[in-house]
């Protein structure tokens, strides 16, 4: 009897193999469901460098020996006890596949690491709050290097944990339970909270409105720190964190007296002394790899805004 966790990973870009690197580790035995124009590259299997000081060079860690499916209903051949989605928010609603894998996949719990507000109730549609678990993504991951001039080991995907960064989790506790277990056991930095979905939404719409302003300067920091970039940052941050607020019921009076352009000014250039990477060049790559989920989150705190009657004035600046 294989008593091995049986784990699907949907996608398998940086977030995923980061994932896949921890469950392997955990004992679990992996497959990813994946584009058919990337079944290859998973087949051979993928390098991952864990970053720590800009000093030291990464160990690398390889995962292979993947089960890789490219279309949903494969996934009925198999039995999992857990499904990830490592996928972006707008990969989610592009076609019909998530209603597919929820048929082809029995009771295995599906663990969420979309951060738009409403992903949760987008997955809901197919499969039973009692077996959806929500989470939370701490950490940086990137395909390396980043840049050519960049001295790193061979081709693969890096990945960062700030210091004391933890993985949050929420969900119906045995199911829950059995996801914390597992990651842990992998030696990932997982722990409980009463609702991820919650837990994020305010430091989302933060880096939502950071993002979009930091594109509109052109990706560079020297002008997103001009004073007429921070404040329209600055007051676009405050309309998002009030929308969010009052859509979750989370608390924004500790974070909009932090909200000033001051802030942001500090902020900015310690992030980049602490970062073990180019910042500015991981925020243009990483960011404009996933343009549409961030542009899908800032339209929908403005129709929020809107349908609630609050101030949608700056964050409209930044849609177009």
């Amino acid at each position: 009897m294989n008593d091995k966790p049986r784990v699907l990973l949907v996608g398998a870009g940086a977030v995923g193999q980061v994932f896949g690197k921890y469950l392997r580790a955990a004992g679990c035995e992996l497959s990813f469901l994946v584009k058919e124009k990337y079944a290859e590259e998973a087949r051979r299997g993928y390098t991952l460098y864990e970053l720590g000081s800009r000093q030291r060079a990464p160990e690398p860690t390889h995962l292979s020996g993947l089960d890789v499916l490219v279309s949903a209903p494969e996934a009925a051949r198999r039995r999992f006890d857990q499904v990830w989605l490592c996928v972006s928010s707008t990969a989610l609603r592009a076609g019909d596949w998530v209603e597919q894998l929820a048929r082809h996949t029995g009771e295995a719990t599906w663990v969420m690491l979309q951060p738009a507000l409403d992903d949760r109730d987008f997955l809901l549609r197919f499969i039973p709050p009692e077996r959806l678990v929500s989470g939370m993504i701490p950490f940086l991951s990137f395909h390396a290097p980043l840049r050519p001039e960049d001295t790193f080991p061979p081709s693969g995907t890096a990945f960062w944990f700030p210091p004391l960064a933890r993985g949050l989790f929420s969900g119906p506790p045995e199911r829950l339970g059995a996801v914390l277990r597992t990651l842990r056991a992998g030696g990932y930095p997982a722990s409980a909270t009463g609702d991820a979905t919650r837990a994020a939404a305010l430091p989302t719409a933060v880096l939502t409105v950071t993002v979009a302003g930091l594109e509109a300067a052109g990706w560079r920091f020297e002008r997103f720190l001009q004073p007429d970039s921070l404040e329209r940052v600055h007051r676009a941050a405050r309309e998002a964190v009030r929308i969010v607020a009052r859509h979750t019921g989370a608390k924004a009076s500790f974070v909009l007296p932090l909200l000033r352009p001051t802030l942001f000014k500090a902020l900015l250039p310690v992030a980049s002394r602490v970062v073990p990477i180019d910042l500015e060049t991981y925020l243009r790559v990483h960011f404009t790899k996933v343009g549409d989920q961030g542009r899908a989150i800032l339209s929908t705190y403005i129709a929020l805004g809107k349908s609630a009657g609050q101030p949608v004035r700056y964050l409209q600046e930044f849609q177009g």
